[in-house]
């Protein structure tokens, strides 16, 4: 995968991500263990009158469920992928084109200099500085750069190009990572039923099939297919 497929993962999973991140957390970790704080007499009337707040059917404003990490993660995301794309703008991305002055507009010169000076300011294009900017746009931006798509724009020189591929990389991880995409490791406390009885570990978690597989052998399980029609 290529550091522009990594920039569009990012565009095209922004949205399923903004989802995630307004429910709440199914899942804690370290779990509980069935411990319970104890509480006092208000505390208890607090807690009670927060879940009627809560409640599906209750009446009057509650407050929108959201998922803090992923916000955050978002926020690490989006900071990244702007700053990336002003640092680029800023070395590969040409300044407009000055018109001359010193003429008056019925000049058919002066007249066509400006209007080709605004319209190349006004370059759709071009990366800008000022405004609203938002991971999907920085990422799209950034994946047309290490594509050399056509602009006012130099080509990038290598030292560009794998910058920008940290910044991809380390976006589409964490996007893989929340959502569950991204393939994760586990070690099973059992020894490999072979001879080096070497340590144990199961991948999964990307939607391929499951492996087991021995790190000191390197011998791999998987699941038997199952023969029900």
């Amino acid at each position: 995968m290529t550091a522009a497929d990594d920039l569009d993962t990012i565009t095209d999973r922004w949205t399923t991500l903004q989802e995630r991140a307004g429910t709440r957390p199914t899942t804690t970790w370290p779990p509980a263990m069935g411990i319970t704080r104890l509480m006092t007499e208000e505390e208890r009337a607090e807690q009670a009158a927060e879940r009627a707040d809560t409640a599906p059917d209750a009446p009057g404003p509650r407050p929108a469920p959201v998922d803090v990490d992923v916000l955050d993660l978002m926020k690490t995301i989006e900071t990244g992928l702007i700053t990336a794309a002003d640092w680029l703008a800023s070395r590969v991305q040409r300044a407009p084109f000055q018109a001359p002055t010193g003429r008056g507009w019925n000049d058919d010169v002066h007249r066509a200099s400006v209007l080709l000076a605004a319209k190349d300011a006004a370059d759709p294009r071009r990366w800008k500085y000022t405004g609203q900017r938002t991971a999907p746009e920085a990422a799209e931006w950034l994946a047309l750069r290490l594509r050399g798509a056509t602009g006012p724009f130099r080509g990038l020189d290598e030292g560009e190009r794998l910058a920008v591929a940290e910044v991809a990389s380390s976006g589409a991880a964490l996007i893989r990572k929340a959502l569950g995409d991204a393939r994760q490791r586990t070690a099973i406390p059992q020894p490999c039923p072979l001879p080096c009885g070497g340590q144990l570990v199961l991948e999964g978690g990307d939607g391929a099939p499951p492996v087991v597989r021995c790190e000191d052998c390197g011998r791999t399980w998987t699941e038997a297919p199952s023969d029900a029609a």
